[in-house]
């Protein structure tokens, strides 16, 4: 009995659940209840519509109607041709206005938006769209005719009823419609659901049935000839079919096949021809030579700063002359380096440098953007990469100034970076592969660059040898702090330390370790190492291995991933 009960009370249970669904299912649907339209046949060629919409919304809430109307008429030839249409006015049945919106859409059709925006309605309305057509009407040889898509068939709501009122100039009282035919259905539909009774002048089609989403009315009436005056539409002649057009368009297709031909044969051909005739460094009058003991100079007789010195090897300004330059600069005098605790380093201001003639731009630049505000800088607290990449600049153009370089070499590898990127994009395998190698080694050396290069090489290979005469040599006429910051230039230090380390020598006085006793020159050489580490970091943007920067550096609201908005209407 209780099984009975549960049962009998679950039943009622889900019978009041689906209610409210049965409910909903039978609520009105968006349709239109009526859709008639009036045509009148104006004697100068032009035809005037007025287009009764009888629009039922149900509930659902919403602005008004839209109505999109073709203005380009297609002959069987495919040749396009366009109607000028302009709307009077959009009102009730009492003739009062609405507010509505024109818009030509694509070059294809005219759009009217009817409605507020600012106010939703229900129910039942009805709209009156008052326009002129003028080219509408075509002209044979036996008779005049007018073939018109009623309703169109791109409505998204049924419509329950539909008719078309077509009438002649009211001042031929004589003329007569010679044919009438209407059609019924989706577009290229042939059927003939509809009903057309001729008055007179006046023809009247009405359907016979409902019309579904995508159905629409067409009809055709034809006249005698010199009813109305011949008001051709004008033929829409697309650019590239003119002479003209034809001119430019097979003038683009000759350009697109010499670039084609240049981007994808040519160009990835003459660059390694470039390089070999135009890119290879010339030869030197100086060779290299099996050692050396002082830096190149320029033509005015300046020694090179270890900075520009290990630029002319590799032809970068990278990590190790940038630590080259701090070391330089305080082994003259400038700063002090002191190592706290391990890999904690800071930087101390030893003299005033603003009017220093002795110091190179990208020096100056350096000194005044670290010490802008103290006198001492902790390293970690620093970062340094702004700067950096401007001195990198300056240590580039210093070389083409001084004649060592044609032009930056860092912006020749650059300009091949972005070939390369472009030949990636346009699918270029082959210039791809062709300006990576090849734009690497297309920066060159003038004559002078040349010499100055040897002159640098046979330097490292007189801080890299273990030769006995140039051992000798080093102990007795070299001075272990002058050539350091070269060594650290060329990533030699280690050697060059290694050359000193049996030689009694005090600390320098530039620098101050953490360790005590007797002053190692390994032990020296291996505490700088590890602030190389750190100038490094200091002078690298914060990026992750994917190359997003990180939150805690320069992070912000709205940063990072994620994100993103939207809104409703």
């Amino acid at each position: 009995m209780r099984k009975i009960i549960s049962v009998f009370f679950a039943s009622i249970f889900f019978f009041l659940l689906a209610t409210p669904t049965i409910a909903q299912s039978n609520l009105p649907i968006e349709q239109i209840h009526d859709y008639v339209v009036s045509i009148e046949i104006q004697k100068d060629g032009n035809i005037q519509l007025a287009e009764k919409i009888v629009y039922d919304f149900g509930n659902l809430q919403r602005h008004g109607i839209i109505r999109k109307i073709p203005f380009i008429k297609i002959n069987k030839e495919g040749k396009r041709f366009r109607m000028n249409i302009d709307v009077i006015s959009v009102s009730d049945e009492l003739g009062n206005n609405y507010n509505y919106k024109t818009t030509n859409l694509v070059d294809r059709e005219i759009e009217i938006k009817v409605g507020d925006a600012d106010k939703t309605i229900t129910g039942v309305h009805t709209y009156v769209i008052t326009y002129t057509v003028s080219g509408a009407i075509t002209y044979f040889s036996d008779h005049d005719e007018l073939y018109w898509n009623v309703t169109g068939n791109e409505w998204d709501v049924p419509m329950e009823s539909s008719s078309a009122v077509i009438s002649l100039p009211s001042e031929n009282k004589s003329a007569l419609m010679t044919n009438t035919i209407c059609y019924t259905g989706h577009s290229g539909s042939t059927l003939q659901d509809c009903t057309k009774e001729v008055n007179g002048n006046t023809v009247t089609f009405k359907t016979d049935r409902d019309l579904n989403r995508g159905e629409g009315l067409t009809v055709v009436v034809g006249f005698p000839k010199n009813i109305v005056a011949v008001l051709e539409p004008r033929e829409v002649i697309n650019f590239f079919d003119t002479p003209f057009g034809k001119f430019v368009a097979a003038l683009i297709i000759i350009i697109a096949a010499i670039v084609g031909i240049f981007w994808y044969i040519l160009y990835p051909i003459w660059l390694p021809l470039k390089w070999y005739m135009h890119g290879r460094d010339p030869s030197g009058m100086i060779g290299e030579a099996r050692s050396w003991f002082d830096p190149p100079k320029t033509k005015d007789g300046r020694m090179l700063t270890p900075a520009e010195t290990g630029t002319l090897i590799d032809e970068i300004a990278g990590p190790h002359e940038i630590s080259a330059l701090i070391i330089d600069l305080a082994r003259r005098g400038y700063m002090k380096i002191v190592e706290k605790k391990k890999n904690d380093f800071e930087f101390v201001k030893m003299r005033e440098f603003a009017t220093d003639s002795t110091l190179q731009e990208f020096e100056k630049i350096f000194l005044t953007e670290l010490f802008t505000t103290k006198k001492t800088v902790r390293l970690k607290d620093t970062k340094l990469y702004g700067v950096v990449t401007t001195i990198q600049d300056l240590i580039y153009e210093n070389l083409v100034k001084e004649g060592f370089f044609p032009q930056n070499p860092d912006k020749v590898r650059k300009y091949y970076f972005i070939i390369a990127g472009l030949a990636a994009f346009t699918l270029n395998f082959f210039l791809l592969i062709v300006s990576a190698i090849f734009g690497r080694i297309m920066p060159k050396k003038t004559l002078e660059g040349v010499g100055a290069a040897n002159i640098t090489r046979s330097l490292k290979n007189f801080l890299v040898s273990q030769e006995r005469q140039l051992e000798f040599q080093a102990k007795n006429q070299m001075f272990f702090e002058k050539l350091l910051p070269y060594a650290v230039a060329f990533g030699v230090e280690k050697i060059w330390a290694q050359r000193f380390e049996d030689i009694d020598m005090k600390q320098p006085d530039w620098y101050e370790g953490t360790t005590h006793g007797a002053f190692n020159s390994v032990v020296f050489t291996n505490s700088l190492r590890s602030s190389f580490n750190s100038f490094t970091t200091a002078a690298t943007p914060t990026t992750s291995s994917s190359g997003f920067s990180s939150g805690f550096s320069g992070g912000s609201s709205g940063g990072g991933g994620g994100g993103g908005g939207g809104g409703s209407w």
